[in-house]
């Protein structure tokens, strides 16, 4: 009888052990940047300042963290610098009645928007810009931007 009980407090120990040293991995794959899926998590820390750039009514769409020279292209006339990436964040725009009206035709997405560019190097804004159209998708394929 005795046997059998310490065979069961081993199976329980080891089931529990297994347990213990899968709670470290499982709690990072259900971490910020997983349940987003995205890796643009640093550039959460843009949000305080691209808020106070856009303006009171603006409603944060997304942000991605993109080579500099894709962000260029996106934000003509932004500033050269040594950055290797970029923060771009996408905000939608209360229109002249105060809401908000997305248009999704084909693969391109309509509506009042304006991007902010962000340095994390200098954490500063580069460049704001107002744009009729989404230059790219800025959040997950269940949303229409």
């Amino acid at each position: 009888m005795r046997r059998a009980g310490a065979a069961k407090f081993r199976r329980h120990a080891r089931a529990m052990a297994s347990t213990l040293l899968l709670v470290p991995i499982l709690s990072a794959c259900a971490g910020a940047s997983a349940g987003l899926g995205t890796s643009s998590e640093s550039c959460f820390t843009a949000l305080p300042a691209a808020y106070k750039a856009v303006g009171p009514g603006a409603k944060l769409l997304g942000v991605r963290l993109l080579p500099a020279a894709r962000v260029g292209e996106v934000m003509l006339g932004l500033p050269q610098g040594s950055n290797k990436a970029l923060c771009l964040l996408a905000f939608e725009l209360p229109d002249s009645t105060g809401g908000y009206r997305v248009i999704r035709r084909d693969d391109k997405v309509f509506g009042h928007f304006r991007l902010v560019a962000y340095s994390l190097q200098s954490k500063t804004v580069l460049k704001v810009r107002s744009r009729e159209a989404l230059p790219m998708r800025f959040a997950h394929e269940i949303s229409i931007v």
